[in-house]
């Protein structure tokens, strides 16, 4: 029999209870699945070697370019000292003349950094440091001499009325965006290209992309669709831009993703009813940063839906998930709500929701991305959320089981490089939740980062699970996810990965790139 039989493990197909012993995989589908005794001859095998077989996964919310930066720049994830992050990019502007970045700090730092410690550490290079959040950044004066943020929210300034170099949101943004138009293409290459092997090396065969034209321009974009052209990655690309008529003409069939309502609590910038607990920076308003106004997004919503798009929003804060039910809710009103269900909208985030507004969510037919790891990184009674908004206000997020048993569409994401690009790092965070009611089961966390997350994207028909018909997107991998103990799924090993049938990882066995 031509095609690929996988063998000599157990197969789980998602679709069934129980597990399979073998797949045959032709022309990049799933051809068959079945127990041992039945299994077929066939003219090539990949012996599994009692690994475990799943679907691969699907991470719905990334941000591939500033991925691969960070896997070939400066991660300062879990360093709390200025004086290491000054010191790197002392020695990083002595071995490089390119542009110098490094991100994935959080405060608060034993001493705050402003621009003039980069200053000190860089002289008069351009610099940028992007908080973990990546909507808040600190640059040196080199670069902050060529932006224009006078009248912007956001700007920190220090007692005489000076910019720190510390910006958040519209402010951060045109840092974002002066560093994306000055980025060399063959660094922007050289990222993506590193971020599609970093996503192969954790078994994803598919993520979403949220490019945000708001921060990065319309230049870069074109380097991404052209370095991804030809890659065995399956990429979505989601454009956060209002230009509605453009976006439709790239024949993307979606639009938004991270099209900004507000903005992070590390930045004191998620929109709430309520102002928050510790005061945000002066600069920036009490209750967070709202980006659109009402008949903005209105406006916005009614052209994506004539359009035909998908068409996704970010919504972290209350105020902010309750400005984009109530626009949808007009929308809905306009064109009844089976039409607003049909295109399948989403809403990235959704953390502070309420039941009201799962309820609602539900009723228009909505998709939520959720990010798992946020609440593992920053929630709980003793974590950020609740230094930002109190323990309780704290608590009451990220309500994943809720939404579950609600009956949400749900699809899971890292928002890479918020939080890392790993999806067994995202299922130990839904299973080990700091809230006991919203924890779920590991064969549930499972379907939310392969069918769940394909589902965001429309594509929950064609891949997801092992099933005959759908694509070959498989992973091998060390351990039953659904068996073993929860706080072991972050050290789940990959041993390879295949998109519609070609090996892809590891990179010296790969079959295509």
């Amino acid at each position: 029999m031509s095609g690929t039989l996988f063998r000599g493990g157990r197969v789980k197909t998602l679709d069934a209870p129980g597990h399979a012993d073998w797949v045959l995989v032709a022309d990049g589908l799933i051809e068959a699945i079945g127990l041992r005794p039945d299994e077929p001859g066939c003219d090539r095998t990949v012996e599994l070697d009692g690994a475990t077989l799943i679907p691969a996964f699907c991470d719905a919310h990334v941000h591939l370019p500033a991925t691969g930066l960070y896997r070939k720049g400066m991660d300062f994830r879990g360093q709390h000292r200025s004086a290491p992050i000054l010191e790197a990019f002392t020695e990083r502007a002595r071995s490089d003349d390119g542009l110098l970045f490094g991100g994935n700090f959080e405060d608060p730092l034993d001493e705050p950094v402003t621009r003039h410690h980069l200053d000190a550490a860089v002289g008069e290079r351009a610099a940028l440091l992007a908080r973990a959040d990546m909507h808040s950044c600190i640059v040196s004066s080199a670069l902050l001499d060529h932006l224009s943020i006078g009248k912007l929210e956001g700007v920190d300034c220090d007692d005489d009325g000076r910019p720190t170099g510390y910006l958040r949101e519209q402010a951060a943004a045109e840092a974002w965006r002066w560093f994306d138009t000055n980025l060399p293409e063959p660094q922007q290459r050289d990222a993506i290209t590193a971020a599609v092997q970093l996503a192969y090396s954790k078994g994803v065969a598919s993520v979403h992309e949220m490019y945000v034209a708001e921060w990065r321009g319309w230049s870069s974009l074109s380097v991404l669709r052209e370095a991804l052209a030809g890659v065995a990655l399956d990429v979505l690309i989601y454009v956060a831009s209002g230009d509605v008529e453009r976006v439709q003409s790239m024949n993307l069939g979606r639009i938004g993703g991270d099209f900004f309502l507000d903005g992070s609590f590390g930045s004191h910038t998620a929109w709430m009813k309520n102002g928050y607990v510790s005061a945000p920076p002066a600069g920036t308003p009490p209750n967070g940063i709202a980006y659109r106004t009402d008949e903005e997004l209105f406006d916005f919503f009614t052209r994506s839906q004539r359009a035909g798009l998908q068409t996704g929003v970010h919504a972290i804060g209350d105020a902010a998930i309750e400005q984009a039910l109530t626009a949808w809710e007009k929308v809905a009103a306009e064109s009844g709500e089976a039409a607003v269900a049909a295109q399948g909208h989403r809403i990235e985030h959704f953390e502070c929701a309420s039941d009201d507004h799962i309820a609602r969510a539900r009723r228009l037919g909505l998709k939520i991305s959720v990010q798992p790891a946020f609440d593992a990184f920053w929630g709980g009674a003793d974590g950020l959320y609740s230094a930002r908004i109190g323990e309780q206000r704290a608590l009451d997020m990220n309500r994943f089981g809720t939404m579950g048993r609600a009956g949400l569409t749900l699809g899971a994401g890292s928002d890479s490089t918020v939080t890392p690009l790993d999806p067994f790092l995202q299922m130990q965070a839904l299973c080990m939740h700091h809230v006991e009611a919203e924890r779920i089961t590991a064969g549930q966390a499972l379907r939310m980062h392969t069918l769940g997350s394909r589902d965001l994207g429309g594509q929950g028909e064609v891949a997801g699970a092992i099933e005959p018909g759908r694509w070959a997107d498989l992973i091998a991998v060390d351990r039953d996810p659904e068996a073993c103990e929860a706080e072991d799924l972050a050290s789940t090993h990959v041993l390879g990965t295949w998109i519609k049938g070609k090996r892809v990882w590891p990179e010296e066995e790969a079959e295509t790139r």
